[in-house]
């Protein structure tokens, strides 16, 4: 399993090292397509619980703008990226020169902490083989590293139109899954067609 991660991360990281030399700090560098998108993924994450004073590590965080929605959101936060591609970690710490960017494997690396939210976006669908069961390691790593809970999106299998050889997460089995880990479990697909954000929390959460 260690080397089949190791080749799968590389994959994924040189896929989007190639989109942000093609795009450079651009959504599309994401792979979000349009900025739109991006920013109603990261609204919908943001909505997970009150963030005041909190300290959030972001998954994936790619060029860090997700760090721009939630200090506009929250103001008063500590926010941490880390991401697998290491020409992404370069410009976010160029964008956000007072914010923590580190090029990490958060399966086989501690980021450290303590973290009260764990969130990630768009992490999921470049999995390829077995991608629900790494799917489901990063989730309970992501909830072990945190004390307050965990927010993250997927592509949903609920999509009336599929792009080949991109994984699309079954929203309810998804469920199941994370309520094996916890019992307080908030699915969101009120917001695109294609695309699905679970909250889990370790405690009941009255936002």
């Amino acid at each position: 399993m260690p080397e089949i991660w190791k080749h799968k991360i590389a994959r994924i990281a040189g896929y989007y090292e190639a989109l942000a030399e093609r795009y450079g700090h651009d959504s599309r560098a994401c792979d979000y397509g349009h900025p739109e998108s991006q920013w109603v993924r990261f609204s919908i994450l943001s909505q997970v619980m009150p963030l005041q004073g909190k300290r959030v590590l972001d998954v994936g965080c790619g060029f860090g703008d997700f760090a721009d929605a939630l200090i506009d959101r929250y103001g008063d936060l500590v926010y941490e990226g880390i991401d697998i591609a290491p020409r992404m970690v370069e410009e976010a710490r160029r964008l956000h020169p007072n914010l923590s960017f580190r090029v990490l494997d958060l399966l086989n690396e501690d980021p450290g902490g303590p973290y009260d939210l764990i969130t990630a976006s768009g992490i999921f669908y470049l999995l390829g083989e077995d991608a629900e069961s790494h799917m489901q390691r990063l989730i309970l790593r992501m909830f072990e590293l945190s004390s307050c809970g965990v927010a993250f999106n997927s592509l949903s299998a609920w999509a009336s139109r599929k792009e080949p050889a991109e994984f699309y997460a079954d929203p309810l089995g998804t469920v199941k899954f994370c309520r094996t880990v916890s019992p307080w479990v908030v699915l969101r697909h009120d917001y695109m067609e294609h695309d699905f954000t679970i909250y889990m929390y370790r405690e009941p959460c009255h936002v």
